[in-house]
């Protein structure tokens, strides 16, 4: 079978570098040994979002009668939460198969390999076939691993796949990282009432993000009881009794490993190919080209930045580059990164630490929320907007708040526009809305916010 494009891994990157092929005119093949949507839509982004949904919406009952709703015998059942997010999986991808089918992609099953710039090998069951293509792009995503002194046996030592898998929570968990996964779960074992340890071997929680961000995590997992120790590690496991380097104990009923990482660069004829690569995953341009001319590679397997929304952006950018020239390097500093839950946590461009590293001027504006009419109504006064900018152009925005993940999008934009405080304080903000925020700490810049703050935060 010949193709114009052929794209291994049909992932948030794969599959949607396969519809905009097909949206450009082109033959295109998308080879996938699991299920279409990846990691993304059904071990990660999706199912545990849904998850999260769940813990939210029981949170939010639990202070119905604020509201003048008397609710009474609350409770949730985790065995109909786990059912609903598979079926929001199961929906999904269903739609998702829809769609791909509908621009006339081929969907192949089964295990590629490499044969020659010009030819892949496809092992299904029974048969192997032949796909010769013009260009292909890689999109085979990362996979978790297990870390020293901690393997995953999918008993104790659980990985992403495991916990999703639970159809009761145990009573109590030990988190290792406090990325966006290992904060995500702390939040929802907590809620859930079950006792949660948290360790992070970086000196604060959420390293990635700014570190007013971490500061106000660490304050709210104080007031949750939610118990971490950040520049720490796991020194001894014997049996279920799990020993840090502080000398503290602990014997819970299950290890999430919520660290760590490997791309799958374990494709049949990589090497031979000679295709680049790394220990981050394969070397790519600012195009996603390989070594190779006709072999592009895009999401998790380059190791640029780990996120499904910037594998679905380097696919339709890998396409476009193939077919309409476009050579535009992608602005990573303008990709929101986001944690879940409540309050939702948010950031883009630079962190403070990393201006004070790079000699950049700014100028820095904190606004509560609690001085926002709409956080007041809901009761969402937890948190802060952080705008980070010199006088021509916004360097960095960092949210916790109720609804920082829509926030966020409008700070991605002023980022990647190159928009200056002034451009945005010409901008009427809408009101009563969680996104005045934004506008306020716009305005401090140069010490100018209308509204100061009702309460502290």
């Amino acid at each position: 079978m010949q193709y114009d494009i052929a794209i291994i891994g049909a992932g948030p990157g794969g599959y949607v570098a396969a519809i905009r092929a097909a949206q450009l005119g082109v033959k295109v093949a998308l080879i996938e040994r699991e299920n279409v949507g990846g990691v993304c839509l059904n071990w990660g982004c999706i199912p545990t979002k849904a998850v999260i949904t769940s813990m939210d919406k029981y949170n939010e009952a639990q202070k119905f009668s604020k509201y003048g709703i008397n609710l009474e015998n609350l409770s949730y059942d985790y065995e109909k939460i786990s059912e609903r997010k598979w079926s929001v999986v199961d929906k999904i991808r269903k739609n998702l198969t829809g769609l791909i089918k509908s621009y006339k992609i081929d969907i192949i099953s089964g295990e590629a390999a490499i044969e020659s710039v010009n030819l892949l090998k496809i092992t299904q069951v029974g048969s192997v076939i032949d796909i010769e293509y013009k260009y292909l792009i890689i999109a085979t995503g990362s996979r978790p691993v297990s870390l020293p002194g901690l393997t995953i046996d999918h008993k104790f030592i659980l990985d992403t796949n495991d916990i999703l898998s639970l159809e009761s929570l145990p009573e109590s968990i030990l988190l290792v990282g406090s990325g966006a996964s290992g904060i995500e779960w702390s939040r929802i074992f907590n809620s859930f009432g079950k006792k949660v340890i948290l360790t992070e071997m970086a000196p604060r929680l959420a390293p990635m993000f700014d570190v007013s961000i971490s500061e106000r995590i660490e304050r709210i997992f104080k007031r949750q009881r939610i118990e971490f120790f950040t520049g720490t590690r796991i020194s001894k496991i014997e049996a279920t009794k799990v020993t840090l380097d502080n000398g503290k104990e602990f014997s819970p009923d299950i290890i999430f490993l919520a660290a760590g990482r490997a791309p799958n660069i374990e494709i049949n004829g990589l090497e031979k190919l000679g295709i680049k690569t790394s220990k981050k995953g394969i070397e790519v341009d600012d195009n996603l080209r390989t070594n190779i001319d006709n072999i592009y590679a895009i999401g998790d397997i380059t190791g640029i930045l780990p996120l499904a929304h910037v594998a679905s952006h380097q696919g339709m950018k890998a396409v476009e580059n193939i077919l309409l020239n476009k050579t535009s390097p992608i602005n990573y500093l303008a990709v929101p990164k986001i944690i879940y839950g409540n309050p939702e946590i948010a950031s883009v461009g630079y962190s403070e630490e990393e201006l004070i590293a790079q000699n950049i001027s700014y100028e820095s504006s904190e606004f509560p929320m609690s001085a926002i009419g709409k956080s007041l109504i809901e009761d969402q006064i937890e948190g802060f907007v952080k705008v980070l900018a010199d006088k021509n152009r916004i360097l960095g925005v960092h949210i916790i708040a109720n609804q920082a993940a829509a926030m966020i999008q409008q700070a991605a934009i002023a980022i990647n526009c190159n928009l200056s405080p002034d451009d945005l304080k010409d901008t009427i903000f809408a009101h009563p809305t969680y996104s005045e925020a934004l506008y306020e700490s716009f305005l401090g810049i140069d010490g100018s916010p209308i509204h100061l703050p009702i309460m502290s935060s």
